[in-house]
C-alpha cells in the first residue's frame, strides 16, 4: 500500500482530498477538513446569545459537512427526527458545534 497523495482541495470549505492505491489496485480516498474557523465562529455566535430569548428559527449549531454525513445528521434532519437531533446536540461531546445556549 502506498502513502496518501494529494488529490484535490476546496478553499471554500477548506476540504482536502487525499488518495492512495490499495494492494488490490482499487483507489481509496480520504477527506480532511480544517474546522478551526467553524469552531471559532461557533464560540463567537454562542457569546452573542447571552441574555437573549430564543425565538423560533434560532440557529443552534454549525457542523462541518463531513460530520453531518458521518453522524447521520443529514438524514435525521430530513426525517425531522427530533429525538436523535436532541440527543446529538445536547451531548457534551458536541458542545463545540453549538451556536446558542440551552437545550435542543
Amino acid at each position: 500500500m502506498t502513502d496518501w497523495s494529494f488529490f484535490d482541495y476546496d478553499p471554500e470549505t477548506r476540504t482536502k482530498i487525499l488518495c492512495r492505491t490499495l494492494d488490490d489496485g482499487r483507489m481509496a480516498f480520504r477527506v480532511e477538513q480544517n474546522v478551526d474557523l467553524i469552531l471559532e465562529a461557533n464560540v463567537e455566535a454562542e457569546k452573542e446569545t447571552y441574555g437573549k430569548r430564543f425565538p423560533d428559527w434560532t440557529r443552534i449549531a454549525s457542523v462541518p459537512l463531513r460530520m453531518i454525513e458521518k453522524t447521520g445528521l443529514d438524514i435525521a434532519t430530513a426525517m425531522q427526527d427530533k429525538k436523535y437531533l436532541g440527543k446529538f446536540f445536547n451531548d457534551s461531546d458536541h458542545q463545540k458545534f453549538r451556536t446558542s445556549r440551552g437545550k435542543y
